[in-house]
């Protein structure tokens, strides 16, 4: 025998949806004229002329039956109900809509006010002048009332219109958009963000490992991120704690630590306490005090906070650490083979991510990612800011903590050029700069100059400029996107903030400032090009210093990465070096020609590394294989070979697991190791764990991360949490799943987290009853929220709880019970329709009693059905419907059936008639439909 789910499935799309919603007594009569178009007739060309089409039962058994409710398709009753609103194509959010009859209409119609029409975008003013397709007089003859507008919507604004969909709660509205405020797509108005709720969080991310042999100890690490949630009030606390059992415990590292609010008339952020400053413009420091800026998320399809994408790969189960400006930032676990961390809290818009993988056996693999910003373009007209003020608070140099105030602007003075300045100003240190962003048919380009001057105790004053130049261009005709392409150029005085406070502490203390090395200049380049079937990408940088200290650091990567029928393969070149001051000699400048004559070769490191995946089998879920091979050239000659297989299982795919082997080789030898790991992604957290073994080391790993959000009806876990996050309460729903948030399910007190939404954007929140009681019944499936930043934004999903019950029962004459037939409780409360099979659906009912069937009003057309249900387990949860079979007596007792407007009045309250998925995977083996189908 065939799943229920299976069975509906294999039969057409247009049965299934009559079958279900034969079983289902509110939807039945909203959505019948629409979903069942395809069993309806016409009479002629009038719509109105569309009769329910009888003749597609074969038994015969719906002959006398009252179909005239469901002619008149998706009935609307007047009444006020909370809908969402789409204008042209644009999701507006969910708002209070009232419903009201207009003559000449069967279903009552949406009416809108002024007020109503404003937020939805529409200017008024436009309408009355005429704007398009009318004049001004035309116009001045149906002007928008200041009272409800019920009906034509386009009697007052010409070619509008509005529907809708009673079963999705849809309202979609179209206006010409010469009509429309000019607001970029993907607007919400401030009136709609919602500020959330008051609660606590707390984010975290474990990891540690702990050596099996070769004696190397254990560390661990624990970064925490939380805050607490007071009206429109964030508190946020970002910081870190690391273990080694060597060194012992290190002290704990505050990151941040603010209050921050949203404002949302000047568009900005308002942070008091430590926190960077933004270096979009000037230098991203950190500070302890107060700086306000614009943020950029409160506009629409505006560029979001910027990190980058730290790409790299492991020989085992590695720990990865990144650290900018000097703090560590963030520490996770990685499995072998190429890795992505695409995730990181962002601090700031400057300061390059130092990333060091430690291999299980101790080895340490150090690089570099550069975080510079793009060129600074705006969109004319717009205006962004940021000012702070407060004490430095920088790495390594504690005892120097002076008073900082820096400020920056950007003004977009047309399409093409925008201006931009800015100012630092702290105890014995200037710095002021200005700049422009030109958009050309070639290419955005920022050129810009700064000026510091630097008083330095104990030493004369130094002072100096730095110019920079970016460039940026995509194009996507050629599959050419040149990233980035940056120049910087400073003299031998200039220094910025960072440098300066450096500097200025060493001669406070009478070393020699020229130890420390002072950028002189820097190249950044970024190239990706579409070459073939797959993608060319180039990335270098090269920075070089004034003093001999620290020399040349240049580094670069090439690869190329494609696919040849089901094999991904990539293969990519890297190079890196790092100089110090000895002259290179004849033939060291001649052997490298790229680096200059200026410079030795210090240390280099060559890498050529190809990897290859594939999946193992046609299925979706099949393992995949993967390789790579990987040579070193440079100073540390050696090779590397890896082979494993990796894949997820589970319904969910939520279980991941790993293995492989490895092959290092040296001039010294070779070693082998063995790597394995099996992860979960839990609804309250992320698991994972891994074992290592190598020749002569073995080594396990253990991380988690996930986060907990305290709120007024208790205590919530969560996968991860990002910035803002939603709080999701569906009553009585235990085990549904977010359709949002992948293996999120819903826990025992009818609470799930969304651990990452959009500030300020609307954001859809689905359910997916699959996993949930047969008792409940969603009301609604989906609803949108637009959270401001930081907000825990609590999103209410009303749900029916009642016993589920399918009954089964013939007529005394053994015939079915006619299709369509409704059933009523011994309160005279209709309670389900009868469906195929003769078969009803009913929830909610008393667990014995008589029901009544009714399918006209004659006393011989109604019969009741004597039950007793199962008795019910305390505290289990319904997984099936119960089944009840019997025989429906005739009877002459009518009193129990209501009027046939009381029973259509109930029948399509659209407030509680919803279709969603909770309509599908109901039935157990016992009551599918293939007898029906028979």
């Amino acid at each position: 025998m065939q799943s229920p789910t299976k069975s509906i499935a294999n039969r057409t799309a247009r049965n299934a949806l009559v079958t279900e919603l034969a079983m289902r007594p509110r939807l039945l009569s909203v959505l019948i004229g629409s979903i069942f178009s395809g069993v309806l007739v016409s009479s002629g060309a009038a719509a109105a002329a569309m009769k329910f089409d009888v003749g597609m039962f074969s038994s015969g058994g719906s002959k006398g039956v009252d179909f005239s409710r469901f002619d008149k398709g998706n009935v609307v009753l007047p009444g006020t109900y909370g809908v969402e609103v789409v204008v042209n194509e644009n999701m507006q959010g969910r708002r209070d809509v009232t419903f009201s009859v207009v003559d000449g209409q069967d279903s009552a119609t949406a009416c809108f006010d002024r007020a109503l029409l404003v937020q939805l975008g529409v200017d008024p003013e436009k309408v009355a002048r005429g704007d398009g397709t009318r004049s001004e007089t035309e116009a001045a003859a149906n002007p928008i009332p200041d009272g409800p507008l019920c009906g034509d919507l386009g009697i007052w604004i010409p070619g509008a219109t509005a529907s809708f969909d009673a079963g999705e709660q849809v309202l979609s509205v179209s206006v010409p958009q010469i009509y429309m405020n000019q607001s970029a797509r993907g607007y919400v108005d401030p009136s709609q963000w919602d500020n959330g709720v008051n609660a606590a969080l707390l984010g975290y991310n474990f990891s540690t490992s702990t050596a099996t042999s070769g004696g190397g100890g254990s560390q661990s690490y624990l970064g925490l991120n939380g805050g607490i949630n007071v009206g429109d009030w964030r508190l946020r606390h970002q910081g870190a704690q690391a273990w080694n059992s060597n060194t012992g415990r290190v002290s704990y590292q505050n990151t941040a630590t603010y209050l921050q609010r949203s404002l949302a008339d000047l568009k900005s952020q308002l942070i008091v306490g430590d926190s960077f400053t933004s270096g979009q413009i000037m230098d991203s420091v950190r500070l302890r005090g107060v700086s306000i800026a614009t943020d950029d998320r409160m506009l629409p399809q505006s560029q979001q906070g910027y990190a980058p994408v730290v790409r790299g790969n492991a020989d085992s189960n590695a720990r990865v650490t990144i650290t900018q400006n000097g703090y560590k930032i963030y520490e996770t676990t990685v499995s072998p083979g190429p890795f992505v961390i695409d995730d990181l809290f962002p601090t700031g818009y400057g300061g390059d991510l130092d990333v060091t993988v430690t291999e299980a056996d101790g080895r340490k693999n150090t690089f570099v990612v550069p975080f510079a910003a793009l060129p600074q373009l705006l969109r004319a007209d717009t205006t962004k800011y940021s000012v702070a003020a407060g004490q430095l608070k920088q790495h390594s140099v504690d005892d120097s903590t002076p008073f900082v105030m820096q400020a920056s602007i950007q003004h977009g003075v047309s399409n093409a050029v925008t201006l931009y300045g800015g100012a630092t100003v702290t105890s014995g240190y200037t710095q002021a700069k200005g700049g422009t962003a030109i958009s050309t048919p070639i290419g955005a380009i920022s050129l810009d100059a700064t000026v510091s001057r630097t008083s330095v105790p104990g030493n004369n004053s130094l002072s100096g400029q730095s110019y920079g130049i970016s460039y940026n261009k995509n194009m996507p005709e050629t599959g050419t996107n040149f990233a980035l392409g940056a120049y910087r150029f400073s003299t031998d005085g200039y220094l910025n903030l960072a440098d300066a406070v450096n500097v200025r502490d060493l001669g406070r203390r009478g070393e020699d400032i020229n130890q420390y090395a002072r950028q002189k200049s820097r190249l950044d380049i970024n190239l990706s090009q579409k070459l073939g079937d797959g993608t060319l990408s180039l990335f270098g940088s090269s920075i070089d210093y004034w003093n001999s200290s620290q020399g040349r650091q240049t580094s670069f990567t090439a690869g190329y990465g494609s696919t040849w029928q089901r094999i991904n393969w990539n293969l990519s070149v890297q190079r890196s070096r790092i100089q110090d001051s000895k002259p290179l000699s004849m033939q060291e400048q001649s052997d490298d020609v790229f680096f200059g004559p200026s410079y030795n070769k210090g240390r280099i490191d060559n890498r050529i590394m190809l990897t290859l995946s594939m999946p193992l089998g046609q299925e979706s879920r099949a393992p995949n294989l993967t390789s790579s091979m990987s040579r070193n050239t440079g100073d540390s000659r050696g090779s590397n070979l890896q082979v494993g297989v990796n894949g997820n299982v589970g319904e969910q795919r939520n279980m991941s697991y790993g293995v492989s082997a490895s092959r290092n080789g040296n001039d010294g030898g070779s070693s082998e190791s063995f790597n394995a790991y099996g992860g979960y992604q839990a609804s309250a957290a992320n698991l994972r764990a891994g074992y290592s073994q190598s020749r002569n080391s073995g080594q396990l790993s253990f991380s988690a991360d996930g986060g907990v959000v305290a709120h007024g009806g208790g205590v919530a876990f969560s996968q991860g949490l990002g910035d803002t996050v939603g709080l999701v309460h569906v009553p009585d729903a235990e085990g549904a799943l977010l359709t949002s948030a992948s293996g999120v399910k819903v826990d025992s007190r009818g609470y799930a987290v969304v651990p990452y939404m959009t500030p300020f954007q609307n954001n859809i929140i689905g359910i997916d009853p699959k996993g949930m009681s047969e008792h409940v019944e969603l009301k609604e499936s989906t609803q949108t929220v637009a959270p401001t930043l930081g907000a825990v934004s609590l999103i209410k999903f009303a749900t029916v709880s009642g016993r589920a019950v399918i009954v089964k029962a013939m007529q005394e004459d053994g015939k079915p019970l006619p299709f369509a037939a409704q059933v009523f409780d011994e309160s005279g409360t209709e309670v389900g329709v009868v469906g195929q099979a003769s078969k009803a659906f009913v929830r909610g009912i008393a667990d014995r009693g008589l029901l009544t069937v009714k399918w006209g009003e004659s006393v011989d057309r109604q019969c009741r059905i004597s039950y007793q249900l199962p008795a019910q387990v305390t505290g289990k949860r319904q997984a099936t419907a119960d089944v009840v079979e019997g025989q429906c007596v005739s009877s002459r007792d009518a009193g129990v059936a209501a009027s046939s407007a009381e029973i259509v009045s109930r029948a399509i309250d659209v407030k509680s008639a919803v279709f969603n998925e909770n309509d599908k995977n109901r039935y157990t083996e016992e009551n599918n439909f293939e007898e029906g189908q028979k």
